[in-house]
């Protein structure tokens, strides 16, 4: 008996560290990277909703006032990333003067900037 106790232990071992680590299966949050938000979620929503009124505005900036009309008819998706502050990438879609289009919105929020908590800081047509 004694002479398998050391090949069984031996094996065990070899086993157990040649399987995946399933903690490592889970998709971990690397800090400072995107992951996935709830389009339903409050902030997310909120970000969505000032893009779409920030975009409108440079619009009207670059046009005859009244001339852009942007309307946001839903999210699509959305990824938050902490920063200082938070940043939310959005794809959505919105009405141009009564025409659908889709559009990817990137968003930076900081809570204690209370002038001005929320920045566009990139829309893309799609």
């Amino acid at each position: 008996m004694k002479k398998l106790t050391v090949p069984v232990y031996i094996l065990a071992v070899i086993l157990f560290t040649a399987l995946p680590n399933t903690h490592c299966l889970a998709q971990e949050q690397i800090s400072g990277g995107w992951v996935s938000a709830a389009a339903t979620k409050p902030e997310v929503v909120a970000a969505a909703k000032f893009a779409v009124a920030e975009q409108a505005k440079l619009m009207q900036k670059e046009l005859e006032p009244a001339a852009a009309k942007l309307r946001l008819v839903s999210i699509l998706r959305a990824e938050e990333q902490v920063v200082s502050g938070m940043n939310y990438h959005l794809a959505l879609k919105v009405k141009l003067n009564g025409t659908r289009k889709k559009a990817e919105a990137t968003v930076w929020w900081q809570a204690w900037n209370k002038e001005t908590p929320y920045t566009l800081t990139s829309w893309k047509w799609k």
